[in-house]
């Protein structure tokens, strides 16, 4: 059987999610980068796998998927070798791990992308505070979880698929904007635990949002 195709681009939050389940399954991935810019999402090729032209999209031997979502969930379910990263018998838990894959979606990613396109597509060379304050929000969100929760990760004591989520667009937002340890101190140490117990965190994660951190400073003029 052929890897499964993985098409995306190399900072994306949502493709990396992707290319991080893959390695903590042990799975093989054929990851195309997909230009953006050239409008290679728009090719009737791609099209006829994802109508929605978004990346990541998979092509799992002739079965296309889109959406970073539902496409680690549908690799866990079919190549991992247990349950830990998302149950399929314990409800509560996995309820609890899709609250999280939302919350990622929802704010998390919703939040960065609100930074980004604005500097990268509309040509705006100003941060804004209202902006700065809602991913402050976000932070005390992660938070008031990690308190609630009182465990190492978002839902227990290991890592599971809403950890490989939220690291993606958390990582991006940490590195453009970094959380302070005084007003945060379960998010930055939690943070710290991914940095530590994640592989491929540093490769995947913390490098390639570093790289989108430079390019944004770049867009903004201040570097």
């Amino acid at each position: 059987m052929a890897p499964i195709v993985l098409y995306s681009t190399r900072r994306t939050p949502a493709g990396r999610a992707v290319e991080l389940t893959a390695k903590m399954i042990g799975l093989e991935l054929d990851v195309k980068y997909v230009n953006l810019s050239q409008k290679e999402q728009l090719t009737p090729e791609f099209l006829k796998m994802n109508p929605m032209h978004t990346v990541p999209t998979i092509d799992d031997n002739g079965v296309a998927l889109y959406d970073s979502h539902a496409i680690i969930i549908y690799l866990v379910s079919k190549y991992a070798k247990d349950e830990s990263l998302y149950p399929t018998k314990d409800l509560v838990k996995q309820a609890n791990i899709n609250a999280l894959l939302h919350f990622e979606s929802g704010v998390l990613f919703a939040r960065l992308r609100w930074i980004l396109e604005p500097v990268f597509y509309w040509g705006e060379t100003q941060e804004s505070q209202e902006k700065l304050d809602l991913v402050m929000k976000a932070y005390d969100m992660l938070e008031s979880t990690l308190k609630h929760g009182g465990t190492d990760f978002l839902v227990g004591s290991t890592i599971t698929l809403a950890d490989i989520s939220v690291s993606t667009s958390l990582s991006t937002l940490y590195a453009l904007f970094p959380a302070d340890a005084s007003k945060f101190p379960l998010l930055v140490a939690y943070v710290k635990r991914l940095e530590d117990k994640m592989p491929y965190y540093d490769e995947i994660n913390k490098t390639r949002a570093n790289e989108l951190m430079e390019l944004y400073k770049q867009q903004l003029g201040k570097v």
